[in-house]
């Protein structure tokens, strides 16, 4: 059923290419060093390494994307992206997601039910000059309510872009509909004895703003290369937390 699912998502992705052959596929990378990771309101890590690599046949494109971080303990990962993104603004797309645990012990390719870590992902949104609003949903893979039943995890962000002071900035705020996937962590006090469990989410336990953010950024141009260098404040209201972070990414002509 997936598969089918997957394969759908491709041929309507790849319909408005009929008759473009002629026009030249494009390809790009690029890699970004953070100080502190955050994926969508959620600190996963410290400092690390992102690098992109995309093929695009006019709105049509695959994407891969990782991260690797410097400490041992980081969780690495590594996502797959197809979509369209139409003239007009609206994009769709489809991903794989998938993060080393424990659970897996590092395997990429173990894709069975209850057991991988791989998430199947769908992806909605409108671009313009002004802002950009997507919403994601998970439905398919390690998705699953502590009580055990799927999750729909669904992330929805909207981002505004302006320039001020020479800079571009961007705010961002984001917010979780209903509770997402979660489980059990274990608590340790000083000694390291155990002391009992918590329950923790991807995004909430309801309804919550889990992402509240101001970035500024500066491209600096170094011969063949651009150098988007960024400051980001970024807060996470559902989970009481705040971090201030920088960033530089490579970027190639």
């Amino acid at each position: 059923m997936i598969r089918k699912i997957c394969l759908v998502l491709l041929f309507v992705c790849m319909m408005p290419l009929t008759g473009m052959a002629q026009n030249k596929v494009e390809a790009n990378f690029e890699v970004t060093m953070l100080s502190k990771y955050i994926w969508r309101g959620l600190p996963v890590g410290g400092v690390s390494l992102q690098p992109s690599a995309t093929l695009s046949w006019k709105g049509a494109y695959v994407n891969l994307e990782g991260n690797k971080g410097f400490n041992k303990e980081d969780i690495e990962e590594l996502d797959v992206n197809i979509g369209y993104k139409f003239p007009f603004g609206l994009n769709i797309g489809v991903s794989d997601l998938w993060q080393s645990d424990s659970k897996n012990l590092g395997q990429y390719f173990l894709y069975k039910e209850g057991d991988t870590s791989h998430t199947f992902e769908g992806n909605i949104g409108f671009s313009c000059r002004y802002f950009d609003l997507q919403a994601y949903c998970m439905f398919w893979g390690d998705d699953y309510k502590t009580d055990g039943t799927r999750a729909y995890s669904t992330y929805i962000e909207l981002a505004v872009p302006f320039k001020l002071g020479g800079l571009e900035w961007t705010a961002t705020a984001a917010m979780t509909p209903m509770e997402s996937a979660g489980g059990y962590s274990t608590l340790y006090d000083e000694d390291g004895k155990d002391i009992g469990w918590e329950r923790n989410f991807i995004y909430a336990d309801g309804p919550a703003c889990v992402l509240a953010s101001l970035r500024a950024e500066k491209n600096l141009h170094c011969k063949k290369f651009d150098l988007p260098v960024f400051v980001e404040l970024n807060a996470n209201p559902y989970l009481k937390k705040a971090a201030f972070l920088a960033g530089v990414t490579i970027k190639a002509f």
